[in-house]
């Protein structure tokens, strides 16, 4: 059984990249030839939310091993059976190059107990830092494992976000193409309920499925173009919550609200049903 006994600990690994895998990245969240900062080296960007890729990436797997190694499963041994990612936060500390080695410190920061049989909730931190030692950004993600709870700890707390009721600033609408999750996995997240169709069939879904962080790619994307245009480096944080799948050829809507300055919320939703995909949505920005 997991408890708060397991808060503290911890996995380095070291993540090795080039402008090759920025520019997969950023065609994988639907990047084009209109947005030449983000698919050409001359003058390469990165889609600020390439900060997220370490935190499935496959250089943690075993030999024969066809899924990452998520943090909980490296940290505790526990499954990826029964684990969902049901929010996520993303802070940038400075720039990110296109290109570098990171060595990246995933741990358990907290614990939560949904009481028994509904599982628990666990907090993971992944810092990325460069050779220097600086911190370049930081992952926050918070798991549901169904195999762990029940154990008297703290229940998990809210979100404070709350979407409002009016119309949004600016909205986007867009499709995800038929390879999406094909192309998304090769950035790193190979877990195969977004390939493989009998291993989506046994988790409840009748095909793959569109990851949720590559979802979470695309409201970056989207946003970063509108709010802070060619300059994704203002970026400083980004967090949302994961509601509904999405299935390649799915159509969206991104809505976004204008808070304070350098601040918004957004919620990303299915054309179909009206289904929140990302929910309770926050970025912030630097203003000039």
């Amino acid at each position: 059984m997991l408890d708060e006994s397991a808060v503290g600990l911890s996995v380095e690994q070291t993540y090795t990249y080039t402008w090759r895998d920025v520019i997969l990245y950023n065609l994988s969240v639907g990047a084009g030839q209109e947005e030449l900062g983000f698919v050409y080296e001359k003058g390469l960007q990165a889609v600020p939310t390439f900060g997220v890729v370490p935190c499935m990436a496959t250089f943690g797997t075993e030999p024969f091993d066809p899924q990452p190694l998520m943090p909980t499963r490296k940290i505790t041994g526990l499954k990826t059976e029964g684990t969902l990612h049901m929010d996520h936060r993303l802070v940038i500390h400075r720039p990110i190059p296109v290109e570098g080695c990171l060595k990246v410190e995933k741990s358990i920061q907290a614990v939560y107990d949904r009481g028994e049989g509904k599982g628990a909730k666990i907090m993971v931190d992944i810092v990325a830092r460069d050779e220097s030692g600086e911190r370049v950004f930081t992952n926050t993600m918070g798991y549901l494992n169904r195999q762990a709870g029940g154990f008297g700890g703290q229940k998990p707390p809210r979100s404070t976000a709350v979407i409002p009721g009016d119309e949004p600033d600016f909205a986007w609408e867009g499709t995800y193409p038929a390879n999406t999750p094909l192309l998304y996995r090769l950035t790193g997240d190979t877990f195969p309920l977004h390939v493989d169709p009998e291993f989506a069939l046994r988790s409840g879904f009748d095909r793959p499925i569109v990851h949720g962080l590559c979802s979470l790619g695309y409201a970056c994307r989207l946003m970063a173009g509108k709010l802070f245009p060619g300059e994704p480096e203002r970026m400083v944080s980004i967090e949302n919550q994961f509601r509904s799948t999405a299935m390649p050829g799915d159509s969206f809507c991104l809505k976004v609200w204008r808070q304070a300055p350098g601040e918004a919320l957004f919620q990303m939703v299915k054309d179909s049903d009206g289904k929140a995909i990302l929910d309770c949505g926050k970025i912030a920005w630097r203003e000039k």
